[in-house]
């Protein structure tokens, strides 16, 4: 199995003005000119084709840097990346027209991210809600990932933060559908561990905060 290795640590230093002085000797604590913050310890993190990698815990962490290590490491590897967030922006076309595809494929992969009513397959991405864009991203992500030699990386930051819970796990559910099938890696970060059953992830990353940071594979 694939795996890559991860480490991220910052040279941090304090301005000693008579504030910090002050405040450092109210709690007893010293003043370093120097000193290093790991904010992403060293360790390895698997990345099994045709499963789910999921990343969490609190905000503030540091899940936004593992995801960008994931994907450097992955690049410098020559892994293909798909950044969820990073998709260019859509043509002002019905849904149904977006993608080049033949039209039972596009209303496959509209109905798998939860786009598959008939009213909405004919609007224009402008019309859509903050929530089907984000749907809409989705197809948008998968669909570019088949193109691709089975093996890429797609890395979701803040997966389904945006979408009401209910809705976040039936995404979640079909995400792990369809990474069985494809046989790509899908690493999803976010905060809500509630998808954790639904996105039923071979390797489980929990980054809390500073150092801690435990990798786990199911």
């Amino acid at each position: 199995m694939r795996s890559i290795r991860v480490e991220r640590s910052v040279a941090t230093a304090v301005r000693p003005s008579p504030r910090v002085l002050e405040t450092a000797a109210m709690f007893g604590l010293g003043v370093d000119d120097q000193r290093r913050l790991q904010l992403v310890p060293p360790c390895e993190i698997p990345l099994p084709q045709g499963a789910v990698v999921f990343v969490t815990g609190p905000s503030g962490g540091g899940k936004s840097t593992i995801l960008a290590l994931i994907g450097e490491q992955c690049e410098m590897n020559s892994i293909g990346v798909i950044r969820f967030d990073q998709q260019p922006a859509m043509s002002e076309v019905p849904l149904v027209d977006v993608f080049d595809l033949p039209l039972s494929r596009v209303t496959s992969l509209l109905a798998m991210a939860g786009l598959g009513d008939a009213f909405v397959m004919l609007r224009c991405p402008c019309e859509l809600s903050d929530g089907q864009r984000y749907r809409l991203r989705l197809a948008q992500t998968i669909e570019l990932a088949e193109r691709e030699d089975a093996g890429a990386v797609i890395l979701a930051d803040e997966f389904g933060s945006t979408l009401d819970r209910q809705t976040a796990q039936i995404m979640a559910r079909n995400v792990y559908r369809w990474a069985r099938r494809s046989g790509h890696t899908f690493v999803a970060a976010t905060s809500h561990d509630d998808l954790l059953e639904a996105l039923q992830p071979q390797v489980l990353v929990y980054k809390g905060l500073g150092e801690q940071m435990e990798v786990v594979q199911q």
